[in-house]
């Protein structure tokens, strides 16, 4: 019967894949741009859910969830540890808006690497992990082997404007394709609208010597304050083919002489940009 239950015992923690957890207080940091892919609960401010879950039903068990979605493709990667820092289950899924039938993917391995015990404290917790999958067929036919790294951590009653929690926030704006990597909103809620008369504005480059399209087509950047920047700023269509330095005159006109009312995002002035088109004629 011993032997039995020996036996029992291995089958069952092959089965599971069941790993140790690492705890390692200087684990490489969240905030930098590298091989593994993040996941954090900041995400829940831009969209409807969160990257990040970190779920107790008991006190046995913690359960880290990391979501992905792109809206075409997506991850699902759950991790279960037990109160003794067992990896208990770990389930990958990956999918695409064509449905896939047909095929699993197994966890073959997780190597699991958090900088404290989510029994002993939550707020903090970061870790990061890398898993060995298998993508098979319903018999059993192995069809790709996966190498998947990910981490995350919890910002959960982090002071919100720390260094971290910024950074973080910056690039989940950037990589929902909220934001560029110059913090300029790509999609707002309110589009930017001219407030000023274009009346001075169109009079002063009319006085500029030399031919002059009958439209100013050009991208500006407007910012918080309804202001256009000086940098970037393209004109194109047929106002791109004039000398540079009428271009630059009409661009300090531009900038001197037009307001704007500001793009916005949950009722708050934001920068954004913006094709406009002018009128001279």
């Amino acid at each position: 019967m011993r032997i039995q239950i020996i036996i029992l015992i291995l089958i069952a923690n092959f089965a599971f894949g069941q790993e140790k957890v690492t705890i390692d207080k200087d684990i490489v940091k969240y905030e930098i741009k590298d091989e593994f892919n993040r996941f954090d609960n900041i995400a829940n401010e831009l969209k409807s859910y969160k990257s990040l879950d970190i779920e107790s039903n008991d006190k046995s068990n913690i359960k880290i969830l990391n979501r992905y979605s792109t809206g075409f493709t997506g991850h699902t990667i759950s991790i279960i540890i037990d109160k003794k820092l067992n990896v208990v289950k770990a389930n990958y899924e990956y999918w695409t808006d064509v449905a896939e039938i047909g095929t699993e993917y197994k966890v073959d391995s997780i190597d699991l690497k958090l900088n404290q015990n989510p029994f002993e404290k939550i707020n903090g917790l970061r870790g990061q992990y890398t898993m060995q999958v298998k993508k098979v067929s319903l018999d059993g036919e192995l069809l790709e082997k996966i190498i998947f790294k990910g981490k995350f951590k919890t910002f959960k009653g982090i002071d919100k404007s720390s260094s971290d929690y910024l950074w973080a926030l910056k690039q989940n704006k950037v990589f929902y394709g909220i934001t560029n990597e110059n913090g300029v909103y790509l999609r707002p809620d309110k589009m930017p609208s001219l407030k000023s008369d274009h009346k001075i504005l169109t009079e002063k480059i009319k006085k500029i010597q030399g031919y002059k399209p009958e439209k100013i087509r050009a991208f500006v950047i407007i910012n918080e304050k309804g202001k256009i920047e000086k940098e970037p700023f393209r004109f194109f269509g047929e106002f791109r083919k004039l000398n540079n330095e009428t271009q630059k005159q009409v661009k300090e006109l531009l900038i001197e002489f037009t307001e704007w009312y500001p793009a916005c995002v949950n009722e708050k002035e934001v920068k954004s940009q913006i094709p406009i088109v002018i009128g001279i004629k």
